[in-house]
């Protein structure tokens, strides 16, 4: 089997099993989905190391890890421990200054829903993986 094929077969079964539900989707325990090292552990670890490197193109994450579970401006994890300031009043379209519209985004794939999860940080200009990391909570 070709590296291709063996990417294209990681591909198929980690897009087969990102609707399995499993235990962090409010379903029973399924080893396949939830366990350390399962098949779509293992899937989304071959594809993160192969799509991850810098200067990827994004077009390529996408292509073989399907629309991102999450696609975010901060890291759900990096969420939670920020303030946002929100003022009352309708939003404007068009309000964004061209320098928000150049920041980097995250493509999030959940493993076990926001408790693990594969992100990916992509130049918004070149369309490219700046870098690309696992949050796990590890609890």
């Amino acid at each position: 089997m070709s590296s291709s094929d063996n990417i294209q077969a990681l591909s198929t079964q980690y897009q087969s099993l990102r609707t399995v539900q499993g235990h962090y989707m409010g379903g029973d325990f399924n080893e396949q989905v939830d366990a350390p090292n399962g098949a779509k552990h293992n899937a989304m670890k071959a594809l993160g190391e192969r799509f991850g490197a810098p200067a990827t193109p994004a077009t390529e994450v996408l292509s073989h890890l399907g629309k991102p579970d999450e696609l975010t401006p901060t890291l759900p994890h990096e969420l939670s421990s920020q303030h946002i300031a929100t003022m009352p009043g309708p939003a404007v379209p068009g309000s964004e200054s061209a320098e928000a519209l150049q920041k980097p985004y995250y493509l999030v794939y959940y493993w076990r829903n926001k408790h693990d999860y594969l992100w990916f940080k992509v130049d918004p200009v070149k369309e490219t993986v700046i870098n690309s990391d696992w949050y796990q909570a590890l609890d």
